[in-house]
């Protein structure tokens, strides 16, 4: 990685970490491009260099903690479906803590973490429902799955990995596939 790719890098950091900051100090309304750019150390042309405003950034870090997740659930939904695994997703997630606990609580112009994420879990929870045929609606499975794993990834990140967390959402998860799966006579 030559200086260069460091420095867009650095820029960017910065920018994120400061743009984070603020919208837990003064909340997403209220943040201006120059707020963010004395709280970063960086020039309005290094801002625009990488963002088209606000909303743009926003979008990113949304579309980079999606990805993430998007990838941890692919892991995780490609090995069996038990406690270390998801406790690892949740330590996974609790590197970006601050990150994701303040993106999390916004939501402006179809722009929202949380949105975003329900979306990548009903997909991977479809997915998982496709092997099964279900006795309930799966777009219902697929909206309370979403909902429930939201509120422990919440609550994990706002009080640490608890193990018993895990186990308690995996259990959830073999009830509902096993006690409304309709068994297929062959």
């Amino acid at each position: 990685m030559n200086s260069n790719d460091l420095r867009a890098l650095k820029s960017k950091r910065d920018i994120e970490a400061a743009f984070i900051q603020l919208i837990n100090q003064n909340g997403f309304s209220k943040i201006t491009i120059k707020d963010i750019c004395t709280t970063a150390l960086v020039g309005r042309s290094t801002f625009y260099r990488y963002y088209e405003d606000k909303y743009d950034l926003l979008g990113k870090l949304i579309d980079k903690y999606t990805q993430i997740i998007d990838d941890l659930l692919t892991k995780r939904m490609h090995q069996n479906t038990n406690d270390d695994l998801l406790t690892n997703l949740y330590q996974e997630l609790d590197q970006h803590k601050n990150s994701l606990l303040c993106l999390l609580t916004v939501s402006v112009d179809n722009l929202a973490l949380e949105t975003s994420f329900k979306n990548v879990l009903r997909v991977h929870i479809a997915a998982y429902l496709r092997t099964l045929n279900f006795a309930l609606p799966e777009a219902y499975i697929q909206q309370l799955y979403a909902t429930n794993v939201i509120t422990a990834i919440v609550w994990t990140l706002q009080h640490g990995v608890d193990p018993k967390i895990a186990n308690m959402m995996n259990d959830m998860l073999h009830y509902l596939t096993h006690k409304y799966a309709v068994k297929t006579v062959k």
